[in-house]
């Protein structure tokens, strides 16, 4: 019976949601009403919170909602959730005179002529290949969900001269860019001491307790079967090389259920998928362990150890390729944690400053710690 109802009640459920983009769409548009959106109903966090919180912080009178798909969400006073998939939420996107999103709309709306499509991103370089780069690897629906997204999309924010050829390269977009940076990045150019205490405190750490994050990023599969760090070994070698006394932050991409991630905690190997602000964790540790994620690619901007390990290194060449070779990149590349552990043996501050160096002037990154009043600036003026 419920095999039957179910296919019957989602059709009908889209046709109710379309229904709704078609009669919204003719209601007064408000100038002043934002919506923001991460990962289409994610939580408080990534690019479209720094541009919220600035916003907050210069207390404008905007009304500020957010696509949140969980109740447990928590948001500042002054930012309403918004569950998606309703009427509520269509309401709200078909009125508000701005959208601010991190990701694709992968799902069916309606845009208005008069209403401004802010698209963040959220990553800046990468090594992986992405969008139009490596179309054979998409599905047809992301293709055609992409092309349209991008169609609609008004400003696409930019962190760095190689993103902005990126974006006008392979996002099937030909529309303006701001090039001010990222706003997550923008925390990267503030004292570090606050978030790194934040931090320790959160996870019941020591003030002296050195910090060091593993942050692969997701497959199309989501498979986590590659996800073979052998913790307790890396902070061992992380000690024999640094010194001191080390705990490990694991962090999965948010398109990964970390509660399918078979692994044992303990008091030294900490869960931080759920944390709600990666950059804050960037902040506060000392090295970064990753894959193909661009938050290595932000860590180099800290100038702090960073090192790429990553199994199915040559099944990602065959299906997607890199942008970069491994002579261009400041990390080293481990493909067994018998090799990463001798990357890390062997580390040299000196040379891996120097390619540090050579890697952000190939780059060039704008960011200068202003990126979100740069677009909230962009915003006032359209509405001036």
């Amino acid at each position: 019976m419920k095999k039957c109802i179910l296919p019957l009640y989602l059709k009908l459920h889209r046709l109710w949601i379309w229904l709704c983009w078609r009669l919204f769409t003719h209601f007064p548009l408000e100038k002043k009403k934002v919506v923001f959106s991460n990962f289409n109903g994610g939580g408080y966090g990534d690019n479209p919170k720094f541009i919220a919180e600035e916003f907050l912080r210069r207390g404008l009178n905007y009304k500020l909602y957010w696509v949140a798909a969980s109740r447990d969400y928590v948001f500042p006073s002054g930012i309403r959730p918004v569950r998606p998939n309703t009427a509520s939420f269509v309401y709200h996107m078909a009125t508000a005179g701005y959208w601010i999103d991190n990701t694709r709309k992968l799902y069916d709306f309606k845009k208005r002529p008069q209403q401004y499509y802010i698209q963040t991103w959220h990553g800046g370089p990468g090594l992986k290949k992405v969008e139009q780069d490596c179309e054979s690897a998409l599905s047809r629906e992301y293709i055609t969900w992409a092309k349209r997204d991008s169609q609609y999309i008004d400003l696409f924010l930019s962190c760095c001269r190689w993103c902005s050829l990126l974006y006008h390269r392979s996002f099937w977009y030909q529309g303006p860019l701001l090039e001010q940076g990222i706003p997550k990045n923008d925390m990267f150019f503030q004292d570090p001491a606050p978030y790194q205490q934040r931090v320790r405190e959160h996870f019941h750490l020591s003030p002296d307790m050195h910090l060091v994050m593993y942050a692969p990023t997701y497959r199309d599969n989501r498979s986590t079967s590659m996800y073979n760090l052998d913790y307790e070994r890396l902070l061992a070698t992380l000690t024999q090389r640094f010194g001191g006394s080390w705990a490990v932050l694991v962090r999965l991409h948010p398109n990964v259920n970390y509660h399918d991630y078979p692994i044992a905690y303990t008091d030294t190997i900490l869960n931080a998928s759920p944390y709600e602000n990666m950059q804050e964790l960037l902040v506060a540790v000392d090295v970064i362990i990753s894959d193909y994620s661009g938050c290595a690619f932000d860590f180099l901007m800290l100038s702090r150890p960073g090192f790429l390990y990553a199994e199915d290194y040559e099944e990602i060449r065959r299906t997607k390729d890199y942008y970069f070779t491994l002579e261009e990149l400041p990390f080293t590349l481990a493909f067994s944690n018998e090799e990463l552990m001798e990357h890390i043996l062997h580390f040299d501050d000196k040379l891996y400053e120097e390619k540090c160096r050579k890697y952000r002037e190939q780059i060039q990154y704008f960011d200068s710690g202003h990126a979100s009043q740069a677009v909230v600036d962009v915003i006032l003026a359209r509405n001036a």
